[in-house]
Formats: structure tokens, sequence, C-alpha cells
């Protein structure tokens, strides 16, 4: 939103976005700490836990209260009209990882918990707040494509 109107600041949304840095560290990290399931969310955060919920047969439960929103975010939100969360949920291009663990596992405070997995279910998908994300976001790579006849 910032550099689609010609803007450069806050720069560390902007830097953010231009030079990425996974945390390549956190997969290993998820893994030995027994993630049953385990992705990057740069297709966004609703769209990634959906392959892991369709793949899983589950439903994932997003907490919004639970997920942090930086202030600066909030910022940029209210200048160009936009919630902010909409970007946290549906946006992409984040870097990060998001995985699921068995309920048992103590996870140390660099992880947070955002939500809930929900076993099993007849409708795999992720909801927010228990009730249906409906709308848009999430990158489709596929989505954009033109066939020719």
């Amino acid at each position: 939103a910032v550099l689609s109107r010609g803007f450069r600041s806050p720069r560390a949304f902007v830097e953010a976005h231009r030079r990425p840095e996974p945390p390549y560290h956190a997969g290993p990290a998820a893994a030995g700490l027994g993630a049953t399931a385990m992705t990057d969310i740069s297709d966004g955060l609703i769209a990634d836990l959906g392959h892991i919920a369709e793949s899983s047969k589950v439903r994932i439960d997003l907490h919004t209260a639970a997920i942090d929103v930086p202030s600066q975010m909030h910022d940029i939100g209210q200048a160009v009209g936009v919630d902010p969360l909409h970007w946290v949920l549906g946006g992409g291009e984040d870097h990060a990882i998001v995985a699921t663990f068995p309920p048992d596992v103590k996870l140390p405070a660099r992880w947070q918990v955002i939500g809930d997995v929900l076993h099993p279910s007849a409708l795999p998908q992720v909801t927010v707040d228990g009730a249906p994300w409906d709308k848009a976001g999430g990158w489709d790579h596929f989505g954009d494509l033109e066939t020719e006849e």
C-alpha cells in the first residue's frame, strides 16, 4: 500500500518488503519442537494455512486478539483507509513460518500461538474468530494466467 502510493516510508516496512530476511532457522527449530505441519506464509497467512487445513483435513481457527499488529502498521492502515489486520491475514510476502504443534508442546517465547487446530473437519478451512474469512487476500500463482485457445 505504501509503495503503490509512491511513498518510501515508514522505512522499516519498505525495507522489509524490498529486502526480506526469511527466518531460515525457524523451520528446523519448529521441527525440533515437534511441529506436525509447517509452511512459509509468503502467499498470505490464511491462504497458506488453508493448504495445511486441506492436506490435514482440519479446521484452523485464528484468534485476532492473539495476533500482534505493529503500531506503525496501524498508522499506515489509518492513513490509507485499510484495516491492517487484513494485510496480516490476507497479504503476502511476509517471509515468516507458521507451524502446527501438538497441544502439549511448550513453545519458547519466540513462537506465538495465534489459533487452534480443530480435528477433524468435514470442511477443511481456516476461520477467523470462529467465522469464515470472506475477504479477498493471498496470492494465487495461477489466478491471473490467461489461457490460449
